[in-house]
């Protein structure tokens, strides 16, 4: 019965049984380790500058038109083609893109302006060909963008007449 225990099948088997835990604990924990990958929510949804120009313009809006932030541009723009191919490219250009902020519609959300608000990141060559692209975009759908300067402040008037005057744009005949 001693020679049972000890017999090389009984080793082997032990073996393979420590072995097998060793394996299943490693695997069991081996997603304890800090992760590739942190994901987080937002503190906010605005960057600074950003909720800065929003709260002027809510206060210059005073509820007559619905402030809608960073919008896909492919759910303002509707791409069409018989060519899938070609809607396939315009369609990649424009899905990962937004506008910073679209005044709409309170009942309908119908879209009327898209604001772009310019901070120093504009400044640089791919910004500035990505507002190249922007402009050309808008003028092929005939919808007015207004650019806005980032500022520490903003003069209502200024705002208010810059506003009215891209509204009007959107109801001129092109």
């Amino acid at each position: 019965m001693e020679t049972l225990l000890l017999s090389p099948i009984t080793l082997a088997l032990a073996a393979v049984f420590v072995l097998g835990c060793v394996i299943v604990l490693i695997w069991v924990f081996r997603g304890s380790g800090k992760p590739a990958v942190y994901l987080s929510v937002v503190d906010s949804l605005l960057t600074p500058a950003e909720k800065l120009f929003y709260e002027q313009l809510d206060l210059v809006i005073d509820g007559r038109l619905q402030i809608l932030c960073k919008v896909r541009l492919a759910d303002l723009i509707e791409v069409e083609s018989r060519q899938p191919e070609e809607r396939n490219r315009v369609f990649r250009r424009i899905a990962s893109k937004h506008i910073d902020f679209i005044l709409a519609e309170p009942g309908t959300l119908a879209p009327m302006l898209a604001i772009e608000l310019d901070d120093s990141s504009h400044e640089r060559a791919d910004r500035r060909e990505r507002d190249e692209y922007l402009e050309e975009l808008f003028q092929t759908v005939r919808f007015p963008l207004l650019r806005i300067k980032a500022s520490a402040t903003y003069n209502r008037r200024a705002l208010v007449d810059a506003l009215e005057q891209a509204l009007r744009r959107r109801f001129q005949p092109y």
